[in-house]
Order: C-alpha cells, then sequence, then structure tokens
C-alpha cells in the first residue's frame, strides 16, 4: 500500500504540471516537472509524440505563444503501481483553452503519467493523453503547426 505522503506527492506533480501548463507563461517551470529523457506521447489525440526536454520546449513555447486561456480540471486520481522508486498514476481531465485568434477548445482526456523519485523529488518520466471522448476538431485547429 502507498504512504498517503507518497499518494499526495505523485497527485501534486499532476495538479503542478496542470498549473504550470494554464499559468501560459514559464516553460522552465513546466519542463522542470520531467526527467531531461522523458517522453511525451500525445499521439491518441492526434498530436506529437516527443522525446525529450527540447522537444517539450518547443511544443509548450508554440502552446503558449498561441493560448490566450487554459485551463484544466483534474479529478480520479489513481495511482496504480508505486514500489518506493517508481510510480504510475492515472486521471480523468478536462481541458478548457481559447486561442489568441479567437478559436475554442474543450476536451476530456485521461492522463498517464509515470514517475520515478530523484533527488529533487517525484519527476515524470513518461506521460500520456488518451481520448476520454471524441476530440474535437478545433483541437487540430488550435496545435497544427506544434
Amino acid at each position: 500500500m502507498i504512504p498517503i505522503e507518497e499518494r499526495l506527492a505523485l497527485q501534486d506533480l499532476m495538479t503542478d504540471y496542470c498549473y504550470a501548463v494554464d499559468k501560459l507563461t514559464d516553460v522552465d517551470e513546466l519542463l522542470d516537472l520531467f526527467t531531461d529523457d522523458a517522453v511525451l506521447d500525445f499521439s491518441d489525440i492526434g498530436l506529437a509524440a516527443m522525446h525529450g526536454k527540447a522537444e517539450f520546449r518547443k511544443f509548450y513555447e508554440n502552446v503558449f505563444a498561441d493560448m490566450s486561456h487554459h485551463t484544466h480540471y483534474i479529478t480520479n486520481f489513481r495511482v496504480e503501481t508505486y514500489d518506493g522508486e517508481r510510480a504510475v498514476m492515472r486521471a480523468y481531465v478536462q481541458g478548457l483553452g481559447r486561442a489568441k485568434d479567437g478559436n475554442e477548445v474543450h476536451v476530456h482526456v485521461r492522463y498517464r503519467m509515470s514517475c520515478v523519485r530523484t533527488a529533487e523529488g517525484w519527476r515524470c518520466d513518461n506521460y500520456r493523453i488518451s481520448p476520454g471522448m471524441p476530440m474535437p476538431a478545433s483541437l487540430e485547429e488550435i496545435h497544427a503547426d506544434h
């Protein structure tokens, strides 16, 4: 069984990710939540799979430049595996955004984060988004060039 403080630390990692994305201002704060060799795989929702922080930086800099508003609501956290050094957690997410051109997106997705304990605390080394509901066309329109 996972100690409650560990469960909360893992949940905080996912929450910190959502807050960092929603601020739309500090890519470095966002990147600090990941290991250097992490993989972000958004291919299940029609976006790219990215390997390493350099690729993440480019993607999120474009997102931050294009969006005027972002907000995430996360729920149904579940730690699926935990051994003290590695953990996998999932959650249901609603993501809403408005691009600077007025286009809007509202998605219902599922997050899966594989995490590893580091000297700085828990960090994500594999992050995958899968659809909870069909993806709206506006998602591709907003992120087409990322």
